[in-house]
């Protein structure tokens, strides 16, 4: 038999086919790609990975360091309410409106007020600033005979009530921003819930994006083959606003997913939602950019944002989706119509009841009147950087979000620009020669020196040129107090001494000088009051002449005048040149009676953490006693008496105040002082360009110092003298001192030793 050739088994040529060679290149190909495939991946992720930890540190630098540059915050001193003082109801309802209180039925919510027809209560906010933390309190006011009464709730009464102190602008005006921080627990938790039901419900839930809201996304936007709508959480717009510029890129996207979830990864929800509260862009308030619901709600509505209400929360947050579109100052009716959107999200959400929002949609926008607070206190402000531009570089007071405590009272600055502004209107009407006419006014706290009030200018809005700091202008006769002063000091002279008013002749440097008073004529001989009073020039310059011109330059210094000036005889009539803001340091240690020599502005200045930086206490050194200073300002209250000032007497016939009218040669300038038992106050009135004018500081200055005085509530200076001084009826004819029943009398303050030793009787005939 033939021998037969073996068969392979067909089984294995179907499962092991035989190799072929474009089968083995492929693989071949493949191998290669897929090595160099986990090459590329590999050295692609290390860019990738980098471009994560580069994002996660921005993200932690920026969130754990300062997240926003804030300038710094000035405040005005506590409004203090003290019982038994002249107040008017009408007065103190202003006021609590204009300091943020709202008026209902009852006062028992901070931040609330009510009225009655004889009564105010108000549940006044805490506080907290240098001297410490300040409770909320209910108060009830009422009005007696004129007077100011304070109770609490059981009908006890108070001495005492404090309105907090008020942000009167910032440091420096030129920034950008606009913000004020919140901590988590002073957000209030309504307006969180509002936030999240509107921008993102499922935050609580997400890491910082959310999917469902990106699929949403992508439909919408691929349905119209456009960019309409994101899906941004509300991690992702803080990522965004803090982070990021606005473009609309998948780059500045996908950027943004990822720091987002960076963010959710380093960070608490509280923490998150903190921060979105203070950094979401709500307005652009010229060319500063209001940031966060705080500032917003203090803009907006003038008061706290936890004092706000349901639809008030819910306008602000619907001004997020559209700050330019919905904003209420421009657009009050789309406003509104965005507020009750976002409340309609809430009732459907079951978080409102239907008669709520009913009742909710219907309420009116009731939005804060505007006090510019440039124009209203930006003089004072100048004031404040001068002082702190010592201790604190431009920068941090620019950023660092300092609050700075001042003595500024809003009444008494407010009065005094609309005194200023309405008086010099009103002599510009009267004289239009007078076209043009400035003011500058400094008020001061009597007995502190604190500055209360600051007025750069006669207009409306702040100029940029402070005349209250630098119109330097002779001050007239107002130099007199302080001359008389010197008088006093020597224990030589009394307000009864006698002095002749009567021609003089003064070689001046080769050029004869003779001094005139005011009406070109002479007086005679008078008693020292009477020559200040009536501000006779030849009286005074002779009492200059016998006390020495050296001795009255030695007193303007120790008062406190730092200009250097030579002395001469027309420096006796007011040849001095000083600015209002120096005129009220020379005052100072008068008006108070030698409690206080210097003035104050700034009060203290304490980081975001209510860390007190530092404290700004002032030195009193004043060269002369109490009694001293006390008969001299006592002297000064017969100017408005047989004076000078007759029409500030009549215009407070039952108020007892010291005063001293000014004016130059030529009439160039208008001064007045005036200091009642609250303040002292220096009114100047001028043309910047130094022409001659038709006012006197009777006919000019004094109005403004008249209507500014009917509008702070004036308190009386105290009739009690310090030790070493008393008060005596003298003869006017003899220097003996008077029995009740004499008629030719003079109530006079006399330094102790210095009074008459003989006393009359006068004998009555019948």
């Amino acid at each position: 038999m033939p021998r037969k050739t073996p068969v392979k088994s067909s089984r294995k040529s179907l499962t092991q086919p035989k190799k072929t060679p474009k089968s083995s290149f492929l693989k071949r190909i493949f191998r290669i790609l897929f090595k160099w495939g986990v090459i590329f991946s590999l050295v692609a992720s290390i860019p990738f990975a980098g471009w994560v930890w580069w994002l996660n540190g921005q993200v932690v630098s920026r969130f754990e360091g300062q997240k926003w540059q804030v300038p710094s915050e000035v405040y005005s001193a506590p409004i203090i309410l003290i019982s038994g003082a002249p107040w008017k109801k009408q007065d103190l309802e202003n006021l609590l409106e204009e300091t943020g209180y709202r008026f209902g039925r009852n006062s028992q919510k901070v931040g609330w007020a009510a009225r009655s027809r004889t009564k105010v209560s108000a549940h006044l906010r805490s506080y907290v600033d240098h001297l410490g933390f300040h409770e909320s309190e209910r108060r009830i006011f009422s009005f007696q005979d004129g007077r100011l009464v304070i109770q609490a709730l059981n009908g006890d009464e108070i001495d005492e009530a404090r309105i907090e102190p008020q942000r009167i602008g910032f440091l420096y005006g030129g920034n950008t921003e606009s913000r004020q921080i919140l901590t988590y627990d002073e957000i209030p938790k309504p307006l969180i819930a509002i936030l999240i039901a509107v921008e993102d419900q499922e935050f609580y839930h997400h890491w910082g994006i959310s999917l469902t809201g990106i699929a949403r996304a992508v439909v919408v936007n691929f349905t119209h083959g456009s960019r309409r709508q994101g899906g941004s959480t509300l991690t992702q717009q803080l990522v965004k606003n803090m982070y990021l510029s606005s473009e609309r890129t998948y780059t500045r996207k996908l950027t943004e997913v990822m720091m987002s979830l960076l963010l959710e990864y380093h960070y608490s929800k509280e923490a998150i939602i903190t921060a979105y509260m203070n950094e979401v862009y709500l307005a652009q308030l010229g060319s500063s950019a209001l940031h966060g619901f705080a500032a917003a709600s203090q803009h907006f509505f003038g008061r706290p944002v936890n004092e706000l209400n349901l639809d008030e929360f819910a306008l602000l947050v619907g001004m997020v989706k559209g700050p330019s579109l919905y904003n209420p100052e421009r657009s009050p009716n789309r406003a509104k119509a965005r507020r009750n959107t976002v409340l309609a999200v809430l009732k459907d959400q079951g978080r409102l009841s239907d008669s709520d929002y009913k009742r909710l949609i219907e309420q009116p926008i009731r939005l804060a009147s505007k006090q510019k607070e440039r124009s209203v206190y930006g003089d004072y402000l100048d004031l404040v950087a001068m002082q702190l531009s010592r201790d604190f570089d431009e920068a941090t007071l620019a950023t660092k979000n300092l609050r700075i405590y001042t003595g500024v009272d809003i009444r008494a600055q407010r009065a005094a620009s609309i005194a200023m502004r309405r008086q010099v209107a009103a002599l510009e009407q009267r004289d239009p020669k007078l076209k043009g006419l400035q003011g500058a006014m400094v008020v001061t706290d009597r007995l502190s020196g604190q500055v209360r009030a600051v007025v750069g200018s006669s207009g409306q809005h702040y100029t940029g040129f402070n005349r209250a700091l630098g119109a330097v202008r002779p001050i007239g006769s107002l130099v007199k107090p302080p001359l008389y002063l010197s008088a006093l000091a020597t224990g030589r002279y009394t307000w009864w001494t006698k002095i002749e008013d009567k021609r003089l002749r003064f070689n001046v440097g080769g050029q004869i000088w003779e001094p005139e008073n005011y009406d070109r004529k002479t007086h005679g001989v008078v008693h020292l009051y009477e020559a200040m009073a009536k501000s006779y020039n030849l009286a005074t310059v002779s009492l200059a002449q016998q006390i020495g011109f050296d001795r009255v330059g030695d007193t303007l210094r120790q008062l406190g005048v730092k200009r250097s000036f030579t002395m001469h005889p027309a420096m006796a009539l007011g040849a001095l040149e000083l600015s209002p803001f120096e005129v009220s340091r020379l005052y100072q240690p008068i008006a108070s009676q030698g409690k206080s020599s210097e003035l104050g502005v700034v009060l203290a200045v304490m980081d975001q953490n209510d860390q007190l930086l530092k404290r700004f206490d002032r030195k009193n050194d004043v060269p002369f006693t109490d009694a001293l200073l006390a008969v001299t300002l006592d002297g000064m209250t017969k100017t408005p008496k047989i004076g000078t000032a007759r029409a500030a007497q009549a215009a407070f016939p039952n108020l007892n105040f010291a005063a001293k009218t000014g004016t130059t040669n030529e009439q160039k300038d208008s001064w007045y002082v005036g200091i009642t038992g609250d303040y002292s106050s220096i009114v100047w009135l001028g043309d910047d360009d130094n022409v001659p004018l038709s006012i006197t500081g009777s006919s000019g200055a004094q109005k403004v110092w008249i209507d500014f005085t009917k509008n702070v509530n004036p308190r009386s200076l105290p009739d009690g003298l310090p030790n070493g001084a008393a008060r005596f009826n003298v003869l006017d004819n003899k220097f003996e001192m008077a029995a009740d029943r004499c008629e030719d009398k003079v109530s006079l303050a006399f330094i102790l030793g210095t009074e008459p030793k003989e006393s009359s009787s006068c004998f009555w005939p019948f």
